[in-house]
């Protein structure tokens, strides 16, 4: 079960990577005082939410996850209506994600190009949509074929990361020149053209990007033992893992980063990339790590396959897409939904297309991944908070594993004002004045997707049956005696207590 529970932990192995690849991003947005602080700031949101989320996944460990959530929670009325809308939220953030890991992927192999080669090789982007492509082919058929190892598969990649964070950062702190203290924790710098406050707070982008994603344990539950109890404290070791390891590769890179405007302009388009080469001074050591920053993108687009599958199961089981009875299939022997993997494949070699066009189409793609899966995470927690807390009481008992208790309240506030404050800013362009180059498109990717699935539900949203929670959510089995009640009891139909279908 630990290791299951470590292979889940998207967050913990990609973090810092994440981090690695967004430099370039965050400087100009409030500098070292946004990178570090910042980080730590969503940090601790981001530990409210997965507490907040950790709470609920106690009580409903399903892979339908929020959505399932939202379901319980909501009155009669709004059930439906809520469960569709965020687990088809959920669902867009998870897509959208798959295409951000394998892009990111891509990027390094081309910056280790780039380097091996001197500086000769120069990047197309049609040459990153076909590295691009073979990467989803290879994971797709990863989670097609190797299930059986899909567990070991991510202990490997959670070791691998750790060892690439540990090896880059020995490497760069003991090649690079050093700024000092001041840089590192006082700097502050602003080149947005807003508002010192707003840059600091669009700097934030990066580091909520790369803390989303822990909800894959939920997704995962219905192939967990222990689902009540390992979902919860998977969620909260993800971002603990993910939060300490970010922020000590935040503090390497901003003592090790005294050139940043050649780093920023580099050409391989990966500002980590060119550090390790300024630093090192060896191209062949420049390359070998920064393909391992590839390595680490390539395990984070298999997981980010795999949870996506297994959300999209949940969704047409409880009949919330088109051709439901197809999808809502397990094959026999592989053991995995292959119809929701080779989907979540082809929306990606389709929408992976935006690469080719002009960069602010994919940017706003690729933003827009972080806007819907936070919102999927907090609208069962403002669901939550309207009908009031007392509600979990009928379903929580001394057995419980976790429950929030006094702190819930508190936790759950700070969880939902965060997600809806940067949720918001988000959609704000990152520069002024604003042109048709820098404009922040992310809210025409958010009004096409209200647009789609608000005419999915308008013409099919009566076939959504949403969960049968009495049927999927059970407690786990910790004895003997009542593992021969299931014995005796299966005959007849799952027992709602203490059994899981």
């Amino acid at each position: 079960m630990v290791a299951l529970t470590f292979a889940i932990l998207k967050v913990a192995r990609s973090t810092w990577i994440a981090l690695a690849g967004s430099i370039g991003l965050v400087l100009p947005s409030g500098g070292s005082v946004s990178f570090l602080y910042g980080f730590i700031f969503c940090v601790l949101c981001n530990l409210a939410l997965a507490a907040s989320l950790g709470e609920l996944a106690a009580i409903w460990p399903t892979a339908g996850g929020q959505y399932h959530f939202v379901y319980a929670l909501s009155t009669e009325r709004w059930k439906k209506f809520n469960s569709f809308w965020v687990g088809w939220t959920n669902i867009a953030g998870w897509l959208t994600l798959v295409t951000t890991e394998g892009f990111f992927a891509a990027q390094f192999i081309q910056a280790a190009a780039v380097i091996a080669s001197g500086g000769t090789y120069v990047i197309e982007s049609w040459a990153t949509y076909l590295i691009f492509l073979a990467i989803l082919i290879f994971t797709t058929g990863v989670n097609i074929w190797g299930n059986r190892i899909l567990g070991r598969w991510n202990d490997a990649a959670l070791y691998w990361s750790l060892l690439a964070v540990i090896v880059t950062s020995i490497v760069l702190l003991a090649t690079s020149d050093k700024n000092d203290a001041h840089f590192v924790f006082a700097d502050f710098e602003n080149e947005t053209g807003w508002s010192d406050g707003m840059a600091w707070i669009l700097g934030l982008l990066q580091s909520a990007l790369s803390l989303i994603g822990f909800d894959t344990a939920l997704h995962m539950t219905e192939e967990m033992p222990r689902p009540s109890v390992d979902a919860p404290r998977a969620i909260l070791y993800a971002v603990c893992v993910g939060g300490v390891t970010g922020i000590v590769f935040i503090l390497v890179i901003l003592f090790c980063i005294t050139d940043t405007e050649t780093v920023l302009g580099t050409a391989t388009k990966m500002p980590i990339a060119e550090l390790i080469l300024q630093s090192t001074g060896s191209r062949a050591g420049a390359t070998i790590l920064t393909l391992m920053l590839a390595v680490c993108f390539i395990n984070g687009t298999n997981g980010c396959v795999t949870s996506s599958s297994r959300l999209l199961y949940a969704m047409a089981r409880d009949k919330g897409i088109v051709y439901h009875n197809y999808f809502a299939h397990i094959n026999p022997g592989l053991d995995v939904p292959v119809r929701t993997i080779i989907f979540t494949f082809l929306f990606n070699v389709l929408f992976g297309l935006l690469y080719l066009g002009p960069s602010v189409a994919f940017s706003a793609y690729v933003a827009s991944c972080t806007i819907f899966l936070n919102v999927s995470y907090v609208i069962p927690v403002i669901a939550l908070l309207v009908r009031g807390r007392g509600f979990l009481r009928q379903f929580q008992s001394e057995r419980t594993y976790f429950a929030l208790g006094r702190s819930g309240l508190v936790l759950n506030w700070v969880a939902a004002v965060f997600v809806v404050v940067t949720s918001v800013f988000f959609c704000f362009p990152a520069v002024l004045p604003v042109s048709g180059e820098n404009m922040n498109y992310v809210t025409v990717v958010i009004g096409i997707f209200l647009v789609v699935v608000g005419a999915y539900w308008l013409a099919y949203g009566k076939t959504f049956q949403g969960p049968d929670l009495g049927v999927i959510v059970g407690q786990q089995l910790v004895d003997e005696e009542a593992l021969r009640h299931v014995r005796e009891t299966s005959s007849s139909g799952p027992d709602e207590k203490s059994g899981r279908v």
